[in-house]
């Protein structure tokens, strides 16, 4: 399981860990269009596009990995499409549903303001 947390009350600083253990770190600041990570000795980019909603994913060698259209609804990543459906009043859990329309998965925000979120994504790569 991931947990992403906030690591300074002020600011848009991440920590993601998994099972407890630290994996990376992220920020994402005022006027950036995305945050860069690393995982698993891979750099990774996200890139925002602020008027239309969507990120992308991005490789160390720029190609796109993985996009969404308007982030917990549905990820697209090459070759296949994730799709995700809101379970919970005021939108703080999200189920990632299989090929037959099941949860597989779970997003949900657990910290006040949008400081935390925990990810249940069994079959998906810790990086999308």
């Amino acid at each position: 399981m991931l947990h992403a947390k906030r690591s300074n009350p002020s600011g848009q600083e991440y920590e993601v860990t998994e099972d407890s253990r630290a994996l990376t770190t992220f920020a994402l600041r005022g006027g950036r269009v995305g945050a860069r990570f690393t995982l698993h000795g891979v750099d990774y980019l996200v890139r925002t596009h602020r008027f239309n909603g969507s990120y992308e994913l991005l490789g160390a060698d720029g190609t796109v990995v993985a996009t969404t259209n308007r982030v917990r609804r549905s990820w697209h990543m090459t070759g296949r499409v994730i799709p995700f459906s809101r379970t919970a009043a005021a939108d703080r859990e999200n189920a990632m549903l299989d090929g037959d329309g099941e949860p597989a998965g779970t997003i949900r925000r657990t910290g006040h303001l949008r400081s935390e979120a925990t990810a249940d994504l069994p079959g998906l790569d810790p990086g999308l």
